[in-house]
């Protein structure tokens, strides 16, 4: 009879630990998953603009729908660096709770003739 219940205990003790794991990296997942699709979108809306225009961004906390909120838990950075003299690198990173290492796009944008659509 003791060694039944022991049993029982380390087997409902095994369920718990696997649930609460099994729950921690859903969380993780749906952070990223998250977290990709902010920084995709960023990445879309950064290739609208006049690319003689685009410049590095600071950090910028977001919340989970992508807006700016100063308690988000989402940071978002863009570096923009030249690689040619008509073709920059952009790198947007975006760092999400609980993460090891943020998600980071990068995409190239082409300057064309070299005139800027500013007036």
């Amino acid at each position: 009879m003791m060694v039944a219940m022991v049993l029982l205990i380390v087997g409902v003790s095994a369920l718990g630990t696997a649930n609460a794991s099994t729950i921690t990296l859903q969380t993780l997942a749906q952070n990223r998953t998250n977290a990709i699709a902010l920084a995709r979108s960023y990445v879309e809306e950064v290739r609208t603009r006049d690319p003689w225009l685009v410049e590095s961004e600071g950090a910028v906390r977001l919340n989970a729908d992508g807006v700016a909120s100063s308690t988000g838990a989402y940071v978002r950075t863009m570096t923009v660096r030249e690689t040619r003299n008509n073709l920059v690198e952009i790198e947007v990173r975006l760092d999400y709770p609980r993460a090891t290492q943020p998600v980071k796009l990068t995409t190239s944008l082409f300057r064309g003739n070299g005139l800027s659509g500013a007036n």
